[in-house]
């Protein structure tokens, strides 16, 4: 893992991406990193753009991301995915939600496209969290995802999951959050064979 890692996690309000940023946090602390998190809320009583920004490593002076330097971003929907792809290096990841997106949240359809970005993985998220029994345990499918992406085993996090997720709601979230960390694997895997 290089120095410091770059993550914008971005959806819309009521999905999660808050939570998720609390726990990835946490965990990136217990994990002995230096961690800095700037998070904004914007209108997520209303549906509206939420987003954080996640910076780890041994030393890490300030929270922000500049345009065309992180490392990860982590859509938990395909809109704000694309919002943010701007902020993506080169030779970054983007993992994305392909849930579907509902007419009465967004209107009109973005231009851009992922075929502009080098590394893209998609989750079904949706289908993994309705598996688990809760289809709003999507935010810790994209975790997962993450997780696995960034090299991370799951026994790590086992603590900080059962510290930070109440516990009524600890077996789903994290049955969904290994469930991403297996697609997220097969992805890399079919990468790996097919050179892509």
């Amino acid at each position: 893992m290089s120095e410091s890692i770059s993550i914008i996690l971005a959806g819309i309000g009521g999905k999660g991406v808050i939570t998720v940023t609390n726990v990835l946090s946490h965990g990136l602390v217990t994990l002995g990193y230096d961690v800095k998190v700037s998070e904004v809320h914007g209108m997520s009583q209303r549906g509206g753009s939420v987003h954080a920004q996640v910076r780890f490593g041994t030393s890490i002076h300030s929270p922000l991301i500049e345009k065309g330097t992180a490392d990860y971003i982590v859509g938990f929907d395909q809109v704000e995915a694309l919002r943010w792809g701007s902020f993506l290096k080169l030779e970054g990841r983007m993992l994305v939600n392909m849930a579907e997106l509902k007419d009465d949240t967004y209107k009109g359809i973005y231009e851009s496209s992922f075929s502009q970005y080098l590394n893209t993985t998609f989750i079904q998220a949706s289908t993994i969290a309705r598996e688990t029994g809760n289809i709003r345990n999507e935010n810790f499918v994209m975790l997962g995802a993450l997780l696995q992406s960034l090299g991370f085993e799951f026994d790590v996090w086992r603590p900080t999951m059962e510290k930070y997720i109440k516990k009524q709601f600890q077996e789903g979230s994290i049955l969904s959050l290994l469930g991403g960390m297996r697609e997220q694997l097969a992805a890399e895997e079919k990468e790996t064979v097919y050179g892509l």
